[in-house]
């Protein structure tokens, strides 16, 4: 437990000690301020030095090779923009598009790192963010090694120092295990504990923030599913911020013949997630250049 360094009462050590040694140790009230650590925040230790700052310098490195060519393409974006709308059609998503035009003007790495991303760091950082859908729900999307469950890390590390309250990263292939073992019929049985469902999902009801990492790694027993959008249920009814990370879009999962949230037939839960703010790990730009190529 950490309190503030500058704290004169237990000089950052979060815990007060009495003279009397018979006396109880006392949590001191200024831990209150103080974010959770990364361990508190359930982070694995690959991403537990998780921060935006590091997240865009990997980033940029990883797109250097590609990034003066889709910055190359800007005036061509720009042309399309300034073209009559009977000429090109409807053009969809143009505002936003627009809004990315403008932005790296002034910072041309706005169109390198991934779509999306810039409104997920604002939220985090500053609580700058207007949803379309007013629940605080974020996907993150993209294939493996593309940075997601980073940038997801990075997320909430920097919403619990902004905000100065908890949050949990929970794998929910690592969720799904530990959901089917609390039933007796599962040949891998290892709920030694005997936990409930009941006992694994409400701690994860109320922390402030919850990021669900490899969402679409849910277990494909409807059991599991259930439970997992009985968690979401929750959170949406108090409101609470989460933060999805999987390897496709929502609508793709909804696509996979027999998928349990499908099974399922919660229509409330799949329009939730389909109506949830995207960041795409790809470069901003890159969308928006294969749609002007398609024609």
């Amino acid at each position: 437990m950490r309190g503030r360094p500058d704290c004169p009462r237990c000089q950052g050590q979060g815990l007060v000690f009495d003279l009397d040694p018979l006396k109880p140790v006392l949590v001191c009230g200024c831990t209150a301020d103080v974010a959770p650590d990364a361990e508190t925040l359930g982070l694995p230790s690959r991403y537990r030095e998780a921060d935006f700052a590091r997240f865009w310098k990997w980033w940029n490195n990883v797109q250097a090779s590609q990034a003066r060519t889709l910055l190359d393409r800007v005036a061509d974006l720009e042309d399309l923009l300034a073209r009559p709308a009977d000429e090109v059609g409807e053009l969809e998503g143009r505002d936003e598009l627009t809004k990315l035009l403008a932005a790296l003007r002034k910072r041309p790495e706005h169109g390198i790192r991934p779509a999306g991303a810039e409104g997920l760091a604002q939220w985090a950082s500053n609580g700058k963010h207007r949803f379309r859908h007013g629940w605080e729900l974020w996907w993150i999307h993209g294939p493996a090694q593309s940075g997601r469950s980073t940038l997801a890390a990075a997320a909430l590390r920097a919403w619990t120092e902004r905000t100065g309250r908890s949050g949990r990263f929970v794998s929910v292939r690592t969720l799904s295990q530990a959901v089917k073992d609390t039933y007796y019929d599962v040949r891998s049985f290892q709920n030694q504990g005997f936990q409930s469902v009941r006992d694994l999902i409400e701690p994860l009801q109320t922390p402030p923030l919850l990021v669900l990492d490899d969402w679409d790694r849910m277990d494909t027993d409807v059991r599991v599913a259930a439970a997992l959008a009985q968690l979401l249920d929750h959170r949406y009814s108090e409101e609470l911020p989460t933060i999805l990370t999987a390897a496709c879009p929502p609508e793709a999962m909804e696509r996979r013949e027999n998928h349990p949230l499908a099974r399922l037939e919660d229509g409330s839960l799949l329009e939730r997630l389909r109506g949830a703010e995207r960041v795409e790990m790809v470069p901003a730009l890159k969308p928006w250049i294969d749609r002007m190529e398609r024609g």
